[in-house]
């Protein structure tokens, strides 16, 4: 093998080790997910496989011992995998007809090992074709679920939930994206075309380890997304949600809202930056639907916004008190229960209608 093929085929290797790592991380960790993570290590074990396909494409064992190494190709099994972690993950419920995904990718390898004697080369490619553009709407259904699901559940996620979700939809864009170009490579003769061949093959594998990168960053830096079942019950309460509103606008309910407001204000419970749904109804004593329910009911907005509105009043008390010039912006943001700067100044901006440093400019001038 010459030194430039070896260099191309670096990061092949360097995916497939990290996906197969990666896999057997997620496979092995203990956790309440673990259902979901199995799917997860699946895709990645499917992407270690087709990246070693190619490898082994470039070793000449079929011409020096007469043998391929080749046993099983997994692109049609990574995208319905993907699927059903992602129904997992969100807890919705897996159907049978969504194991009937995986078909496709058994008739393809029936095709790999014997299409001379099953089907001739045009039809093989218009099948090719079919499946491809059939993948990339099995993409745009998943990430339909992701939108619909974000949009039913603005009353009920927390930050970690939110996270989780950003993640998800990252991860189907970046697929979508991907077998797009594979379409065009297909689609297209781009022999005659080298440079914009070969362009495309690098932004794809580019993607691919952007994607690996994601996966691993998230794994490790925040492990509490796959560590912990998230979006619980969330169907009962978007079912309930309609009727509910109708009949819960009694005295007693304004009265025990309030009273929920004045404990988080006065425990200042807010300034848990990793507060979320569930352990303020345990602070409470209250149940998860029912703070839930109290939240979108009186104040027409979810949870992360209820609590961010405490966390701005606190600022604003913070940054007028006369140790503040102690701390920058962040600094008190951060003492108020933020920790993330991007969030904090969205927040501001939204409740104030000015940032924290044109606030504190006229909160000094006056």
């Amino acid at each position: 093998m010459e030194l430039e093929e070896f260099i191309w085929l670096l990061p092949y290797i360097f995916i497939f080790s990290t996906s197969l790592i990666l896999g057997l991380l997620f496979f092995t960790v203990k956790s309440k997910n673990k259902r979901a993570n199995i799917f997860l290590s699946l895709f990645l074990w499917s992407i270690a496989i087709q990246f070693l396909n190619d490898i082994l494409n470039e070793m000449p064992f079929e011409e020096e011992f007469g043998f391929s190494l080749f046993i099983v190709e997994p692109f049609l099994f990574s995208l319905p995998l993907l699927f059903i972690y992602l129904l997992t993950t969100i807890n919705r419920e897996i159907k049978r007809w969504h194991y009937f995904l995986f078909i496709p990718g058994i008739f393809h390898n029936i095709l790999l090992h014997f299409n001379e004697s099953f089907i001739q080369d045009s039809l093989l490619t218009t099948y090719e074709l079919f499946i491809y553009f059939m993948e990339i709407l099995l993409l745009i259904y998943a990430y339909r679920i992701l939108r619909t699901h974000n949009e039913g559940i603005t009353h009920y996620y927390s930050e970690l939930e939110n996270r989780t979700l950003i993640w998800l939809k990252s991860i189907f864009a970046l697929n979508i994206i991907i077998h797009f170009l594979s379409i065009a490579t297909f689609l297209f003769d781009l022999s005659a075309f080298q440079i914009i061949e070969y362009s495309i093959d690098v932004f794809s594998l580019g993607l691919v380890i952007v994607m690996i990168f994601w996966i691993a960053h998230n794994g490790f830096s925040q492990p509490e997304m796959f560590k912990r079942r998230l979006f619980k019950d969330i169907g009962d309460t978007i079912k309930n949600s309609d009727s509910e509103e109708i009949q819960n606008t009694s005295k007693g309910d304004i009265l025990k809202f309030n009273e929920i407001k004045a404990q988080i204000q006065k425990r200042e419970l807010f300034i848990n930056p990793k507060l979320n749904l569930r352990l303020l109804s345990e602070e409470l004593e209250l149940k998860e639907k029912e703070l839930s329910r109290l939240i979108n009911i009186h104040e027409k907005m979810n949870f992360y916004q209820f609590i961010n509105e405490f966390r701005i009043e606190k600022f604003k008390k913070l940054i007028q008190s006369p140790d503040s010039q102690q701390y920058s912006i962040m600094g008190l943001a951060n003492k108020a229960g933020f920790n993330s700067k991007s969030t904090f100044y969205t927040a501001f901006k939204s409740i104030e209608g000015t940032t924290p440093s044109q606030y504190q400019k006229e909160i000094n001038k006056s």
